[in-house]
């Protein structure tokens, strides 16, 4: 499971915007912003459909 720093890491890499990450969650970006930042841990379920958007979007890539 990767941290909230290594989501935004990947996020960024993956040239996808934090408002998009939020839509796709159905949460506000400014909760977003405090996972990433690890002032919050984040829920099991958010972190699972992250994770698996993140992953197919780099699989898409390559």
């Amino acid at each position: 499971m990767l941290t909230g720093k290594q989501l935004k890491i990947k996020r960024i890499m993956l040239d996808i915007k934090a408002i998009h990450i939020a839509e796709l969650l159905e949460v506000h970006r400014s909760y977003i912003s405090i996972l990433e930042s690890g002032k919050q841990n984040i829920p099991l379920h958010i972190r699972t459909k992250w994770e698996s958007y993140l992953n197919k979007r780099e699989e898409e890539m390559n």
